[in-house]
């Protein structure tokens, strides 16, 4: 995308270097022009509102996918430690007490109650955030798209890729959301099925793990709503309703 919306206006510039030209006959990356408090002067200054533009496409680009990777990675590690403890409780080494295996398990799941806290506290305003965003804008993307008479390779190639990205990025993060859920899932399944009724447990650990898988699995709340599939599939339902509503509004206006 960075690579998309820059390319063209460097390559006006190296065209117009190779015929012996200084020229600002290209539009700027970002705004096209639009958005300042000032007019962009077509001269010299020019060609640093398009550093300026290129420079806040990269950081943008680079900072939500950074975002978006570190929110994945961490749920990879979630969901990595819990199926490893699902492993060890359902196929427990003959050499193992399998008590203190449970016990490791039990201690392990407690301390990653306040890490998933901390990653709801973290991400789940920012997928909120990116939930109601990315409705607005497809929304508003497909009905722009719509009402255009003159298509060409590069409004389709322009609507397509940036729709792709949007529901690309909102699908990644229902996803990661579902592993996570998957996950705390199966290790509830694991205790259950594990060897712990027939174990020499004391009664507080034999409470703890009976509390355990009493609760609900492990989730990420973006403010009013589960990171889940779910939560994607309600994201296209709304975005198609929003989009057919203004239609309908644009029809009944004309």
């Amino acid at each position: 995308m960075m690579f998309t919306f820059s390319m063209p206006a460097y390559l006006s510039i190296i065209v117009g270097l190779c015929r012996s030209q200084s020229t600002t006959n290209y539009s700027l990356p970002f705004t096209r022009g639009y958005g300042y408090f000032w007019t962009v002067p077509h001269n010299y200054l020019y060609h640093f509102h398009l550093l300026f533009e290129t420079g806040n496409i990269s950081i943008i680009g680079i900072v939500a996918c950074g975002l978006e990777s570190a929110f994945g990675f961490y749920i990879y590690q979630f969901a990595s430690i819990m199926h490893a403890m699902t492993f060890r409780l359902t196929n427990p080494l003959p050499t193992e007490n399998f008590s203190d295996v449970l016990k490791l398990c039990v201690a392990k799941h407690q301390k990653l109650l306040p890490c998933r806290h901390t990653l709801e506290h973290i991400y789940g305003p920012i997928v909120f955030w990116h939930i109601v965003t990315n409705a607005v804008l497809l929304c508003a993307l497909i009905y722009d798209a719509m009402s255009i008479t003159d298509f060409n390779i590069f409004n389709i190639g322009a609507f397509v890729t940036y729709a792709a990205i949007k529901f690309l990025q909102t699908f990644t993060y229902a996803w990661y959301g579902t592993l996570l859920t998957n996950a705390s899932e199966d290790f509830r399944k694991g205790i259950y099925f594990s060897e712990w009724p027939n174990s020499d447990l004391d009664h507080h650990v034999r409470t703890k793990i009976i509390i355990m898988m009493m609760q609900k699995p492990m989730t990420i709340n973006a403010v009013f709503s589960l990171v889940d599939m779910n939560m994607f599939t309600n994201f296209v339902n709304t975005t198609v309703s929003y989009f057919f509503l203004l239609q309908s509004i644009s029809d009944k206006g004309k």
